[in-house]
């Protein structure tokens, strides 16, 4: 028998679309890494998003393991490296949630361009400042998305869809435009763009591409919208942006401060940048929460069933 352990939240589809394909699902939302490393090496496959690592000395503990699902996109909580090598192959559900993270993005941009979450605080304190919540339309500006995988084309569809100019830059996809985004070099892309938007994944190269040098090689002030991982932007470089004025207004959906588990600091823990960030107007913080939906859920469980019968069960049932 082939069992499947699930040890994070996942749509009901997964495991009954498992068990319908005579796979043995068994879910386990207690499971920690030290509970998981003790059990016995029977399982063929793991569902996870982010509830431990899964490192070598974890992966060492199961030789018989095919297997990993990492509900989502970013991997960066399983050495993958060493899994492959190990023949265990990792699979990621980045299309399940591409649609929600986009829809995100554009709430973000617009609460941004039109000051809805300034204005709301200000209704709630018995301000009625109309003229100093003047905003701007979305075509006024011109878009920059770096990163263009699976979020952001799915944002490059709403924003071509509303009118507006997008450009894209993905330095390992040079020739991945579309009709919705013209590819450029991050040079062009810096010239031309008045909002940035980051939709790359966290690996190591990718730590702080967002700081000092990236906002001294835009020409102009610009907005800054991050909804990829907290730690491609350096939050201290983000706050002396915003106080140049260089840096207009920011909305992060992810923190630099985020742990493994997706989680941010205590507030009595927090770093001084992060103080600065949730005291400003002009910062939009959510957490973490751009491809939490409904939709999304059920999505990322058929993809992640979609992958696991192409690459196994042909293999093990025919």
């Amino acid at each position: 028998m082939a069992n499947i352990l699930i040890v994070d939240r996942v749509h009901p589809a997964l495991a009954e679309g498992l068990r319908a394909r005579d796979f043995v699902c068994t879910t386990d939302m207690t499971c920690t890494y030290e509970s998981f490393a003790a059990r016995a090496d029977d399982l063929f496959g793991l569902v996870i998003r982010s509830r431990f690592v899964v490192d070598r000395a974890l992966l060492d503990t199961k030789p018989s393991l095919r297997f990993i699902v990492r509900i989502g996109s970013g991997v960066e909580n399983i050495d993958v490296a060493y899994a492959e090598s190990r023949g265990v192959r990792v699979i990621s559900t980045p299309e399940g949630n591409a649609n929600a993270v986009a829809e995100h993005c554009l709430g973000l941009l617009l609460s941004l361009l039109r000051h809805i979450s300034s204005a709301d605080r200000e209704v709630r304190a018995g301000e009625w400042l109309r003229e100093k919540n003047k905003g701007t339309e979305l075509q006024a500006h011109t878009y920059g998305l770096i990163g263009y995988g699976h979020t952001g084309p799915a944002f490059a569809r709403l924003l071509h869809t509303l009118g507006c100019e997008v450009y894209a830059y993905d330095r390992y996809n040079p020739a991945a435009g579309d009709e919705c985004a013209k590819m450029v070099t991050l040079e062009e892309l810096c010239a031309r763009c008045d909002v940035i938007s980051l939709h790359i994944n966290y690996i190591p190269d990718n730590r702080h591409f967002f700081g000092d040098d990236f906002i001294a090689r835009m020409s102009h002030p610009f907005l800054l919208i991050n909804s990829s991982r907290g730690l491609v932007v350096d939050s201290a470089a983000l706050v002396r942006g915003l106080q140049a004025g260089k840096v207009t207004a920011a909305a992060l959906d992810v923190l630099e401060y985020e742990n493994t588990r997706l989680k941010n600091l205590p507030k009595d823990e927090w770093p001084e940048a992060m103080h600065a960030l949730a005291a400003r107007d002009n910062v939009i913080l959510t957490p973490h929460v751009g491809g939490q939906t409904i939709d999304a859920e059920l999505r990322h469980a058929r993809w992640a069933l979609m992958k696991i019968v192409k690459l196994f069960c042909e293999d093990l049932f025919d």
